[in-house]
């Protein structure tokens, strides 16, 4: 690789470098002068000491400065096809070399352990799906006949506690009266301490019915609190308990009294009592009943999750996608540049890569000294190797961050120049440019036509630092030297683009003044 300069006086034949030697029609290409020597001045008149063969003579040209590197012509987007199953290849439909299109079937795998997969899937799920829906039925029937006995109070269980209540109320009403209408007959006395006993008694036990009867409400109200319905049977509980109280009062008073009239009482206690327990054991059906409901409900909920298939639905769905990526299609257009896999090979890696022809690019490989000629978008001339080849146009698209990575990824240049990876993208390629070819890169560094260009070592430095060349004023024995003021326009690494107002087509000058440089004039 090397930095060089290229200087065309046109691109026709018959142009002719500093050696003498006429060209092709192309770009000049190496290190040649910045000039053309146009004709050697005569001996004859010509001041003795400067040879003819030392003149050259200023003539307009193009100037180009360029940086070269080898580089391989690279696919600019390549596709890789991959298969994301791991299954034996059935039959590759496309060989290198064949153009494709997105959609294009490239291969298909075997599916047979995918099909089996699936029927044995779907077996399972018929199954359990027939196993839940008859277990989901009963679960429901259970539940219904829950449901309606609760909320129609036909339940079997319910009817016989609700029936025994009532006959428990009936027989202690009937008690009470028994003992109310004997209390009677011995209440003609009037005896007040014993009357009043005996109303505070009758008003303990109307307490207990009304809180029983409000508990007894209670229990059938959906609206009615976890908390209200303590309450309830705490009333209960205080009723009963003013209830016991009352009796006791009333059976110290009555301690002497009539045989009959303490049975009666005593009927009535055991009556209430008998209500007590049967309202409580209505009160303990209806509670099982509704747990018993709610146990129903459970199992019907059960039965519907043993009949989710939905996970196993999800699983199927996977494997039926599956089998649709067993068929390995191209989602791109361009040629099959390689074929990696083999019927009867598993499908793993890279199977296919598909490039675009004619979207190419040239990996150049360009050295650290030159790396920072390079810029973005700068104009490059891309020349393949091949025999034949023609020069095509390209643009820098891309410039490494760093240099060349080894297989450890770290920048390893033993001791050699470091390279970085310019990417160039090639304009126009056609038929004759291959990917995989090696190339030669031409990155024009600097260019400009119709300009005076001289060697570096033809300029000199005076001591104010001003530049000049020498040129030849005259002729014949006459003939000399003089300096001839420039500006350099471009410094190159061999040559430079000048300027000045002596700097003009024709002018003589000498390319190499360092042995003439005595001879100068100061003009």
């Amino acid at each position: 690789m090397k930095k060089k300069s290229l200087f065309k006086s046109g691109t026709g034949k018959g142009a002719v470098d500093a050696a003498g030697r006429k060209g092709t029609g192309g770009k000049i290409r190496g290190m040649v002068p910045a000039v053309f020597l146009m004709g050697l001045l005569g001996a004859c008149g010509k001041k003795e000491g400067i040879p003819e063969e030392a003149v050259s003579v200023l003539e307009p040209s193009v100037f180009t400065e360029t940086v070269t590197a080898d580089g391989t012509v690279e696919c600019a987007d390549p596709h890789y096809v991959y298969s994301t199953l791991t299954l034996p290849v059935e039959q590759v439909f496309v060989k290198e070399g064949d153009r494709v299109s997105p959609g294009d079937l490239l291969c298909v795998l075997d599916t047979d352990t995918i099909e089996e997969q699936i029927a044995l899937q779907q077996a399972a799920m018929e199954v359990t799906q027939k196993n839940a829906s008859s277990n989901i039925s009963a679960a429901r029937r259970q539940y219904s006949i829950y449901e309606e006995g609760i909320n129609n109070g036909t339940d079997a269980n319910l009817v016989a506690a609700m029936a025994a209540a009532d006959r428990a109320r009936e027989a202690c009403e009937a008690a009470q009266k028994r003992y109310a209408d004997y209390k009677e007959s011995l209440n003609l006395g009037m005896d007040p301490t014993l009357v009043a006993a005996d109303q505070a008694v009758q008003q303990a036990a109307n307490s207990i019915q009304q809180s029983q009867s409000m508990q007894y409400e209670m229990e059938d109200k959906d609206y009615v609190t976890d908390i209200q319905k303590e309450q309830a049977e705490d009333a209960v509980d205080s009723a009963n308990l003013a209830y016991v109280q009352a009796i006791q009062r009333r059976d110290n008073l009555l301690r002497q009294s009539d045989i009959q009239l303490a049975d009666y009482a005593k009927a009535v206690d055991d009556a209430m009592m008998n209500y007590m327990n049967a309202v409580a054991a209505y009160q303990a059906t209806v509670r099982n009943l509704d747990n018993a409901r709610l146990t129903s409900s459970d199992a019907v909920n059960q039965a519907l999750r043993m009949g989710d298939v939905s996970v196993e639905e999800l699983q199927m769905a996977q494997m039926q996608k599956k089998l649709l990526d067993a068929q390995i299609v191209s989602a791109y257009s361009g040629v099959v540049t390689a074929v990696n896999i083999e019927e009867g090979e598993n499908s793993t890696g890279v199977l296919f890569v598909i490039e675009d022809t004619s979207d190419l690019v040239l990996t150049a490989r360009v050295e650290e000294k030159d790396i920072n000629h390079i810029s973005a978008d700068m104009k490059v001339a891309v020349t393949p190797k091949a025999d034949g080849s023609d020069t095509y146009q390209g643009n820098v698209r891309q410039i490494a961050d760093a240099a060349k990575k080894n297989t450890s990824g770290e920048t390893d240049t033993s001791g050699e120049d470091a390279e970085y990876k310019v990417t160039v993208a090639i304009k126009a390629p056609d038929a004759r440019m291959k990917i995989g070819m090696n190339a030669e890169a031409d990155f024009i560094v600097y260019e400009q036509e119709e300009c005076f260009a001289v060697a570096n070592e033809s300029i000199m430095t005076d001591d104010a630092g001003n530049h000049y060349i020498l040129t030849l004023t005259g002729a014949g024995e006459s003939e000399t030297t003089e300096r001839a003021y420039v500006t350099i326009v471009y410094e190159g690494k061999a040559f430079s683009v000048i300027e000045g107002s002596k700097v003009t087509e024709g002018v003589r000058y000498l390319p190499d003044p360092a042995d003439y440089a005595e001879a100068a004039v100061g003009k």
